[in-house]
């Protein structure tokens, strides 16, 4: 059974050695394994809707593949190496040599073991990460990948936590054309545990970057979003498409019974993974059944592209940049509320935001903007981050600063802030 076993991990490496050349294929689902104490587990075999981890994990020998991405709670109850070692070793197990895993929240109380199987016994850093962490990044063809954790009680999600600062500062590191990003709890889902709003400091660096996909579990079912903007609202331009794959074999969980916002396809009574091809500027999905099933799902999309660099640095001139024809419409703010201004040169653009209050405007937060030379806009809808602006009047200074450190006159512009409903 070892030599067989080694025979075949040894076939699919060389498999995927020969594909080098091609576009990468990958294949991704969470919730996979049943604890072996489990009713369902069946000596291995299952049961008609509980532990099909063998079944699933059949579909990844059948195609040559560049990645296997577990995403998460790869072993139930927990993952204890001895559940590790009895269920999942023998069935995805048998694909750990290209597979980069996230922690979901059934290895919380068994990370150690977890880490141990993937990254080597006491090993700090692997495949799947640094112990302390359980986040990493890796570039796979044209594609940078982004695994996160999403266990924030343990590691923090929030604005500005150790996590947060290093996806911005890693995104900034690799702007590349087609961006996936993957973490175990979903943000938008209709199944279990319904959506997960700490996850939003997340979104937004990966919408402010320009993302392609993100994909998760824990919501033991599948389903497909619109590709979604940092508000959730539909951007098919240049929004991220979520994908929830929490069938990977263990069993269904409830839901879907009325989907979420912009939910374009659900189900939670077919195993399965998600196949990705990941093509230099766009990718193909298809949710592959296990065998003897039908339901399916697959389309393509085109990435993004890279996000704007900032302009380099010119040779300093010491002209100073200039902000002309500002306006703001519509007002009160919208939607749909846009500014626009005309550079004299290519520049950073801060927006300081001031709300007035009896004696003077007072500073409530800014943003940036790389400016281009002429036309720019910038869509404004009364937020700063993910905080909205309470009804009120304000002011926005902007103030545009070139490569060589020459900083422009500041411009104002008045706005009102109204009440919802009005």
């Amino acid at each position: 059974m070892v030599a067989k076993t080694l025979t075949v991990a040894l076939g699919l490496i060389a498999a995927c050695s020969s594909q080098a050349a091609a576009d990468p294929v990958i294949m991704a689902a969470g919730d996979i394994a049943c604890d072996p104490a489990d009713p369902g587990y069946n000596g291995g075999a299952g049961t008609a809707d509980r532990c099909h981890q063998q079944a699933t994990s059949d579909l990844l020998l059948s195609t040559p593949l560049d990645a296997v991405l577990p995403l998460g709670d790869i072993q139930y109850d927990s993952a204890t190496a001895a559940r590790i070692n009895a269920v999942y070793a023998p069935t995805w197990g048998r694909l750990k040599a290209i597979s980069r895993p996230i922690l979901g929240n059934h290895e919380s109380g068994g990370a150690p073991a977890y880490f141990d199987y993937f990254n080597g016994p006491g090993v700090l850093d692997g495949p799947a990460g640094t112990r302390d962490k359980g986040y990493y990044s890796f570039d796979l063809g044209a594609w940078h990948l982004v695994a996160l954790n999403s266990n924030c009680s343990s590691v923090s999600c929030s604005a500005g936590s150790d996590q947060e600062s290093w996806l911005r500062a890693d995104l900034a590191a690799h702007p590349a054309s087609c961006t996936l990003a993957y973490w175990h709890h979903p943000r938008y889902s209709s199944g279990h545990d319904g959506s997960s709003s700490f996850m939003q400091p997340m979104w937004e660096a990966l919408q402010d970057a320009q993302a392609e996909l993100l994909l998760s579990g824990h919501s033991h079912d599948y389903e497909r979003f619109s590709p979604l903007d940092r508000d959730g609202q539909v951007d098919q331009a240049g929004g991220i498409r979520q994908f929830v794959v929490g069938t990977g074999g263990a069993f269904f969980t409830g839901g879907l019974a009325s989907l979420a916002p912009h939910s374009e396809v659900a189900q939670n009574d077919t195993f399965g993974v998600l196949k990705l091809t990941l093509h230099p500027s766009s990718y193909d999905w298809q949710f592959v059944p296990e065998a003897g099933r039908t339901f399916s799902d697959a389309g393509s999309e085109p990435c993004h592209g890279p996000i704007a660099a900032p302009p380099p640095a010119p040779v300093p001139d010491g002209t100073a940049p200039v902000i002309r024809g500002l306006r703001l419409a519509p007002r009160p703010i919208t939607r749909k509320s846009v500014f626009r201004y005309r550079l004299s040169e290519a520049a950073k653009v801060k927006f300081t935001i001031k709300r007035k209050t009896k004696s003077r405007y007072r500073p409530v937060g800014y943003f940036i903007q790389f400016g281009s030379a002429g036309a720019n806009g910038r869509r404004f809808r009364a937020k700063i981050g993910s905080r909205r602006l309470r009804p009120g009047t304000f002011e926005a200074r902007l103030r545009a600063v070139d490569g060589a450190g020459n900083r422009s006159v500041a411009k104002r512009i008045g706005f009102r802030v109204a009440r919802r409903g009005r």
